[in-house]
């Protein structure tokens, strides 16, 4: 099946990324606040273009890829952040990463989005199982994945040397 985007929720436009994006993504995720549960310390307008690059011709759903959705505002266009989809194991399985401007965060748009993303990926794509794995410190995130049902199913204890520092990972996933 093929994606039909936008996706549209009562909020938001989850859609592909667009040049126009790529100024407002590099601010949001440059952000100290932002930055610090990601892979990145900074993030610059040619990060932006380097991933807007990977993502332009790439197809939904294509095996052993992160595919990135831009989260828009309706009510004024604004982007307020991206989703990231890693699609593995034959199609079967995706794991899901998000990150949202400080700005955006705890007014609801990230589990709204989570949400029409969650159901887009079991009852369009079927897929089976949909994981996430965040820092154990990432309250927000953590959170939210409660809140939309994944159960936790690991504590990688020191897993990961991060920024410095041996640091921890839970695992949620979520069957359909």
């Amino acid at each position: 099946m093929a994606l039909v985007l936008p996706l549209q929720t009562q909020q938001l436009l989850l859609r592909k990324l667009k040049p126009a994006d790529l100024p407002q993504l590099a601010h949001y995720r440059d952000k100290p606040d932002v930055a610090r549960f990601q892979s990145w310390e900074h993030y610059t307008l040619q990060d932006a273009e380097k991933l807007y690059a990977q993502q332009h011709s790439l197809v939904f759903n294509s095996d052993e890829t992160w595919y990135q959705l831009a989260v828009e505002r309706r009510e004024d266009g604004a982007l307020i952040g991206d989703i990231g989809i890693h699609f593995f194991d034959e199609g079967r399985q995706a794991e899901l990463g998000m990150t949202f401007d400080v700005g955006y965060q705890k007014q609801g748009y990230a589990r709204e989005a989570m949400r029409a993303l969650i159901a887009l990926l079991f009852n369009d794509f079927a897929k089976h199982r949909l994981t996430a794995v965040v820092d154990t410190r990432n309250t927000r995130a953590v959170n939210l994945l409660e809140k939309l049902g994944f159960r936790r199913e690991a504590h990688y204890r020191q897993n990961i040397f991060f920024k410095g520092a041996w640091e921890d990972e839970y695992l949620y996933a979520l069957l359909n």
